[in-house]
């Protein structure tokens, strides 16, 4: 397989004229359905709901608790910044804290089967409780500091749930402590995992079935096989469904395995917008991309390399559509007649028509048109 440089080899193809204005337009509209427009922040592709229905009433109250009773469940709260507690602590003032929102859980010994065994109840009878723990959904900075300012006695005003499920204070920290301090797109996805948010789930189960792993915070050594790129999986997601997500992770498995250079944002974006325009084609094959990219030639860095260096001389370009059609240019290197792509400046009419003939001259029915969900994906 060729290499790309300046002094083009024998047989190498030409460069492709660069888009004009008017396509230029036109691929910016499917790059916000790929998710890959300017700005498109965690703001946009915000997990849509809380996964437990919210009560008719208020069912917390305020309370004063004293700083040494109360805990921190870091299964989903973020983790503690020192130098946030330092802020805190350097100018601690108690009419500044505000209110800790705190879960009382209750906890009893109930007969099993087994025996005798301790699990959390719900029935709020306090009295009846053989333990209880007070932990905080949202200020644990604003904890740490006190108890490092004044000590485990000083009294914090809490406002204090009952009846809440761990998996209710996960979606209850997402959601009250997004509005302290933005949370990262990793901390948001795994307070929203353990809190069993139906779209934090499917994403998860989509990336661990393709044999990689979303970023949590807590992985240590080696980056291979761990996605960085968080709040992308949300929006190709989000803007092109979880099937489209599927392909994109699965083609970029085939072609670099656990190569984190593979799971940056620009080149999943790439590789959706890639299918987004031709993923429907009906002489297109997931595995045929795959292949393509696989060639040592094609690494993921260099591929990410050549496209910046493309997008900074080009206007109204990015990253993932220079990224998009060098993946458009492999995959035809070595292709004949219909089993070549249309050119990549060709308008969608163009496409399907071309498809249509594709499907006409091999015999092979074009696939329901679905946005190129279906067509040519991996089995």
């Amino acid at each position: 397989m060729p290499k790309f440089d300046d002094a083009k080899p024998d047989g190498e193809e030409p460069e492709e004229s660069a888009p004009s204005e008017g396509d230029r337009n036109r691929i910016q509209k499917e790059l916000r359905k790929a998710g890959t427009s300017a700005g498109n922040r965690w703001a946009r592709s915000e997990v849509g709901s809380i996964s437990y229905t919210p009560p008719d009433k208020i069912r917390s109250k305020p309370e004063f608790i004293r700083a040494g009773e109360l805990l921190i469940d870091d299964r989903y709260n973020r983790d503690v910044k020192p130098r946030w507690v330092e802020e805190i602590e350097g100018a601690f003032n108690p009419d500044q804290l505000q209110f800790l929102n705190v879960s009382r859980r209750l906890y009893r010994m109930v007969q099993r089967k087994s025996g005798l065994q301790e699990e959390q109840v719900f029935d709020g009878n306090l009295q009846a409780a053989n333990r209880v723990e007070l932990v905080v959904i949202s200020g644990q900075h604003r904890l740490a500091a006190t108890l490092r300012a004044k000590g485990p006695d000083f009294e914090l005003l809490c406002n204090v749930y009952d009846g809440l499920t761990e998996d209710q204070e996960a979606e209850l920290f997402a959601l009250f402590d997004e509005k302290v301090r933005p949370h990262q797109p990793y901390q948001r996805h795994r307070a929203h995992v353990f809190g069993k948010n139906p779209e934090a789930l499917a994403i998860d189960k989509v990336v661990r079935e393709t044999g990689l792993q979303v970023y949590t915070g807590e992985q240590s050594g080696s980056r291979d096989g761990v996605i960085y790129a968080v709040s992308t999986l949300y929006s190709i997601r989000r803007n092109s469904g979880e099937d489209m997500l599927r392909r994109v992770l699965e083609i970029h498995f085939l072609a670099w395995q656990e190569n984190q250079e593979g799971y940056t944002s620009p080149m999943l974006q790439g590789t959706t917008l890639m299918l987004r325009r031709f993923g429907s084609y009906s002489m297109w094959r997931d595995e045929w991309l795959a292949q393509a990219l696989a060639d040592p030639a094609h690494n993921p860095l260099s591929i990410r390399q050549r496209a910046q260096g493309a997008a900074s001389g080009i206007s109204a370009t990015s990253i993932a559509q220079e990224i998009a059609r060098l993946e458009h240019r492999y995959y035809n290197m070595g292709k004949k007649g219909y089993a070549r792509l249309p050119e990549w400046n060709a308008t969608p009419r163009e496409i399907l028509a071309q498809s249509d003939a594709a499907s006409a001259r091999t015999r092979t029915p074009r696939k329901p048109e679905n946005g190129g969900a279906d067509a040519g994906r991996i089995a």
